[in-house]
């Protein structure tokens, strides 16, 4: 994948399970999916699933009720009660009562104010945001606007002119079409992307309204782990727009694909259509963009976003240029060499080159396919994420020099050489 540095977000893993409709763009991982925005022609799959779980709750009282879940101990059987065993006292006769015009009155109490803290924080987020988020819906491409939709996410209203940010993966079937953006209070723009940037699933659309809402954002690198997080999206799409969920911060610096992001990781529930919303702190300012979960039986509350510092390098680049414009690229696809690999071949860590691109800087010196990248200028790598994230610390024109190994042939003893590269601009 030209750009990718070698990382093939398919070739590599076994097909995930579909625990989600596909969606194009989703991480190498059986259970680890972008939240795919909330597909068209869903309710009736939500319908059986009540009515199948109604169904379960019916049976299980009945059975509570016939294998023994009542218990007499003065009887002698189980789950068996008759009238020889009913006293008349046990019943009490209903009392002789009317309206009573100087009967009791009962009125709200305040809350404690010990307890009131954090449902205080949950709704002065909500208030503070709702009207910051928006409803996405995206057509496939080569449609009008008069079709049906193929799916709905969320964005994010950054400016008062409309500028909205969401995820790429919410676009991206309607380049050409564009998007309908619903506001928070129901009003309706065809919207225009303005570019989009598929390696940190970041797009930015721009409608044409005025006095907008926009959200405030946080620095992320000060967000700790285990302090409140709010989810604020459509999961499901309209129908359950602008619901907010609450949860904590779980881990930070989280490497899911490619290294291009280290995401926060919340348990704050978010589901498919939840793509493109915030993440929120308790002072009502953006710490993330919602874009991926583990969806899995065995898991549960694991979701990731985008931390808000990478968004704003990323959206402002794309404002001005319309891409991410200073993303350097070596024109490989490789695979980590992980420690059982080089214990096994006795060979070190590092990426394993399986191609070079044709324009590839690699082409005019001794590099070659199966040879392992083990250093950046120095700086020892020992996987793709590592290779990654190292050369997202240079810009194109920059020269830089690999540390090379390749293996002996035939038990012979391999060797370690450099090379120096000039980096290409990655115009992905």
């Amino acid at each position: 994948m030209n750009g990718q540095y070698g990382h093939n977000f398919y070739g590599q893993m076994q097909q995930p399970q579909q625990y989600y409709p596909p969606v194009q763009g989703y991480y190498p991982y059986s259970y680890l999916y972008q939240i795919p925005p909330k597909k068209s022609g869903g309710g009736a799959a939500v319908i059986t699933c009540l009515l199948g779980s109604l169904v379960i709750f019916v049976a299980a009282l009945v059975l509570f009720g016939i294998s023994g879940g009542f218990n007499d101990p003065d009887s002698g059987r189980s789950g068996q009660t008759t009238n020889e065993f009913i006293k008349d006292t046990v019943i009490p006769a209903s009392p002789s009562a009317g309206p009573d015009k100087n009967g009791p009155q009962i009125s709200a109490d305040d809350i404690p104010e010990d307890r009131s803290e954090e449902t205080t924080i949950a709704s002065r987020v909500y208030e503070d945001t709702a009207a910051s988020i928006v409803c996405i819906t995206s057509y496939e491409e080569g449609m009008d606007y008069t079709l049906d939709a193929i799916s709905q996410g969320s964005g994010i209203i950054i400016t008062e002119n409309g500028y909205i940010i969401t995820n790429s993966h919410v676009v991206d079937d309607s380049k050409k079409t564009g998007v309908m953006i619903t506001l928070a209070d129901n009003r309706q723009f065809i919207g225009t992307i303005i570019g989009v940037d598929k390696k940190t699933d970041i797009a930015v659309i721009k409608i044409d309204a005025k006095d907008l809402k926009p959200a405030k954002f946080a620095d992320s690198d000060s967000v700790k782990v285990g302090q409140l997080a709010f989810a604020l999206g459509n999961p499901g799409g309209s129908e359950f727009a602008n619901s907010l969920t609450k949860g904590s911060v779980s881990a930070t610096g989280r490497i899911l694909s490619g290294g291009y992001v280290r995401y926060i990781q919340t348990d704050a529930a978010i589901n498919p259509g939840n793509s493109g919303g915030a993440l929120l702190n308790e002072h009502s300012q953006v710490i993330g963009m919602n874009t991926a979960k583990i969806a899995a039986m065995e898991y549960e509350g694991m979701g990731f976003a985008i931390p808000s510092n990478t968004v704003i390098d990323v959206v402002n680049k794309i404002i001005k240029y319309g891409r991410v414009n200073d993303r350097p690229r070596i024109g490989i696809d490789g695979k980590s060499c992980t420690l059982y690999m080089s214990k096994a071949n006795n060979i070190p860590q590092g990426v394993i080159i399986s191609s070079i691109d044709s324009d590839s800087p690699l082409k005019s010196t001794d590099a070659k396919i199966n040879d392992l990248i083990t250093a950046v200028t120095d700086k020892e790598i020992k996987s793709m994420d590592e290779l990654t994230e190292e050369m997202s610390k240079y810009h194109p024109g920059d020269e830089i020099t690999l540390t090379m190994y390749r293996k002996g042939k035939n038990g012979a003893e391999g060797k370690s050489f450099k090379i120096s590269i000039v980096l290409k601009s990655d115009d992905d």
